[in-house]
């Protein structure tokens, strides 16, 4: 109970507080200081050590998840108004799954955002990441799509890549043309989006306009040096990370495959405008520099912004200052892009 009214009072007070009452110094990393208010709210948090829950513990810890998001707000609200509305697709004849629309009062684009939110593909929901979409959706002035695409364990690979291409499918059919649609996810999401898009080129169908992908899981091996630099302390740890692998593997073999290890990306064409988003303090950060340089070296045109002082899942977080600055600034880069 004292926990969440902690972490409220927290994002409230100003910069110097925090400075003058946390005399900890944060890390400092790659001749790199942790932003200090962020450090303290991950220190604030309860850690979890996902590798050590079982597949049975699974969705107990998805519920104390969403219980535990829904006591205190992460998200900047959005200026304006979003208007919400909730639409089911058929996967077969027995599943649905949701698929919310977000619609600003103000649009300023008529292209469109396929949206997929992260969790390793393990954690999380539309729902936990409902305020931080309406948010991005008020500030880009686009309507967004996000997707409640199945979790593994119990759903491998490629059942959520499956699933995201009913939803480009149920676009197209509501008159929303690939070269009207941006792809955008952030971590496991992130991965999906350019998923998809592989899938897409691999089969020669027209691939997304662009991609915006916030510190993409790119690599099962986890073996960059940023996985060593910063396997713990930082909200995504090197073990969770292997953990979140493991539980969206089907089979050893799928790690050849570009639409699951992104890094086995090649032959590539009309690929998509993409923009790239990393952080510092995040054990992903090497394997998205990895795939922004393969990529590139195939003719495709991407950008990647680099958040230094910031840590894995900040893009959610905009009550934090540095995260919202951070955001504001990707997000208005994104705009050019829609």
């Amino acid at each position: 109970m004292i926990r969440p009214i902690i972490i409220n009072l927290f994002l409230i007070i100003p910069n110097f507080l925090v400075k003058l009452f946390f005399w900890k110094k944060p890390p400092k990393i790659r001749n790199q200081y942790f932003d200090i208010q962020s450090y303290l709210y991950i220190n604030l948090i309860p850690k979890l050590n996902l590798y050590k829950i079982s597949d049975t513990q699974i969705p107990y810890i998805r519920n104390l998840i969403e219980k535990g998001r829904s006591k205190y707000r992460l998200s900047a609200k959005p200026k304006s108004k979003v208007q919400i509305n909730d639409f089911f697709i058929s996967v077969d004849e027995n599943k649905k799954i949701l698929l919310r629309e977000y619609v600003p009062k103000n649009l300023s684009t008529s292209k469109v955002i396929l949206y997929f939110h992260g969790g390793g593909y393990v954690l999380n929901s539309v729902d936990i990441y409902d305020e931080a979409v309406s948010f991005f959706s008020d500030c880009l002035k686009a309507r967004i799509f996000s997707l409640d695409y199945s979790l593994s364990p119990e759903s491998k690979f490629p059942e959520a890549l499956n699933e995201s291409i009913k939803a480009l499918d149920w676009l197209n059919n509501k008159g929303y043309k690939s070269n009207e649609i941006s792809f955008c996810g952030d971590s496991a999401g992130a991965h999906l989006a350019a998923s998809l898009n592989y899938s897409l080129i691999e089969e020669n169908k027209e691939s997304s306009y662009s991609q915006l992908l916030m510190y993409p899981m790119c690599d099962p091996s986890c073996s960059s040096e940023s996985h060593s630099l910063y396997k713990d302390d930082f909200l995504l740890s090197h073990k969770d990370m292997k953990w979140f692998w493991n539980k969206l593997m089907f089979h050893q073999k799928d790690c050849e495959n570009a639409k699951f290890n992104l890094l086995k990306t090649s032959k590539i064409k009309n690929y998509p405008k993409t923009l790239i988003v990393t952080a510092g303090f995040d054990p992903l950060c090497d394997e998205a520099v990895e795939f922004e340089n393969i990529i590139k070296n195939q003719g495709a045109i991407v950008k990647r912004l680099h958040y230094p002082s910031l840590f894995h899942g900040f893009a959610s977080l905009t009550r934090l200052r540095e995260p919202y600055v951070s955001v504001m600034d990707f997000l208005l880069e994104y705009k050019k892009l829609l």
